[in-house]
């Protein structure tokens, strides 16, 4: 139970529930103060009647945990369950926004006057949003909107991958940088015809490895990615490749090199929070951040390499650098000290 005092804005002037935690404030007392403000948004003057088990849809072939997460219509994606799947693709949201300069002022298109001669059942759902000069606006992707409409929660402002603290900075440096030459191995390797056509193939020039790298920056979201990849000898394969004992052993590693690896939890995990973990990472080292793509020198064209991001430090010289960030939910595998809530554990 919960009394409101009618005044402008509304005052909570007595609350109380009947679960353990209803002396003081608890989720119920805050879930029928929500609900009371969605009434009032739609201009409802009584609480709608709740429908009986027989005259709603039946409930028991649902599963009771939510299949689909709620989020941004642009975050979702539509696919069929394939498995062992590399790349995320299928159906995206084509939403755009149509208009070019900044959003009109949503209190001149005077929507309540436009539609007062309607009934509620013939008002488009625009008119239930309450536009006044004092609902406050929101910074989001399509401009300044109000806040509580549609594009306040589905259309959430851009975050940009790249950091930048430092803004009097020499311009970021093209990978693989122009003038480092990789010495030739020195070990008597002769390729059959085959091989040397293969080796033929992945050969580029220092303008196509930046166009690659360039190409490349979203790395397991690109498909270039994962193609211009799979040919290479990467990181992730080269320890194994140093251990390779006998043919049959190197066969079956080319084969699942080639085949592809799946794309695991603990990875999809790793490349959701590489934005938020490189943005903090800045913050505490002072540091600039951008991402980088693959890598491909021409001298060595069957090697490729992704480091996370460049970064650039005003006070190391060189200035600039290469980070790689690593994700471990298991803190006895993590030497290092950890940190967690702005707080450095033991």
């Amino acid at each position: 139970m919960i009394t409101l005092r009618d005044s402008s804005p509304v005052v909570l002037t007595h609350n109380q529930c009947s679960c353990v935690a209803g002396t003081v404030l608890c989720n119920h007392t805050v879930a029928l103060l929500f609900q009371t403000a969605h009434y009032t948004e739609l201009n409802m003057p009584v609480v709608p009647p709740v429908h009986s088990c027989t005259e709603s849809e039946q409930q028991w072939h649902k599963p009771r945990t939510m299949g689909v997460k709620p989020g941004p219509i642009n975050s979702m994606v539509f696919t069929k369950p394939v498995p062992n799947r590399m790349v995320q693709t299928g159906v995206r949201s084509g939403f755009y926004r149509g208009m070019v300069g900044p959003l009109p002022d949503p209190c001149l298109f005077r929507v309540t006057e436009a539609y007062s001669a309607f009934s509620i059942e013939d008002r488009p759902l625009v008119t239930t949003m309450n536009m006044r000069p004092d609902k406050p606006l929101v910074e989001r992707a399509f401009g300044i909107v109000q806040e509580g409409s549609v594009l306040s929660y589905q259309m959430p402002a851009l975050t940009s991958r790249y950091t930048t603290l430092h803004t009097d900075t020499p311009p970021t440096p093209h990978l693989p940088i122009e003038g480092y030459v990789i010495l030739p191995c020195d070990l008597p390797l002769v390729c059959s015809e085959e091989e040397q056509l293969h080796m033929n193939s992945l050969s580029v020039d220092l303008e196509m490895s930046h166009k690659i790298e360039e190409a490349t920056r979203e790395q397991s979201s690109s498909s270039e990615w994962h193609l211009l990849r799979k040919p290479r000898v990467t990181a992730s394969r080269f320890r194994e490749i140093c251990h390779v004992r006998g043919e049959s052993s190197a066969n079956s590693l080319a084969e699942r090199i080639l085949k592809g690896t799946r794309q695991t939890a603990e990875m999809r995990r790793g490349a959701e929070m590489e934005p938020t973990v490189a943005t903090e990472y800045s913050r505490l080292a002072n540091v600039n951040y951008s991402p980088c793509g693959l890598v491909i020198h021409p001298s060595t064209p069957w090697l490729g390499a992704s480091p996370d991001g460049v970064v650039f430090d005003p006070t190391e010289y060189p200035q600039f650098g290469l980070v790689e960030f690593k994700m471990s939910q298991c803190p006895k595998l993590c030497r290092l000290q950890i940190c967690a809530d702005g707080m450095w554990l033991p």
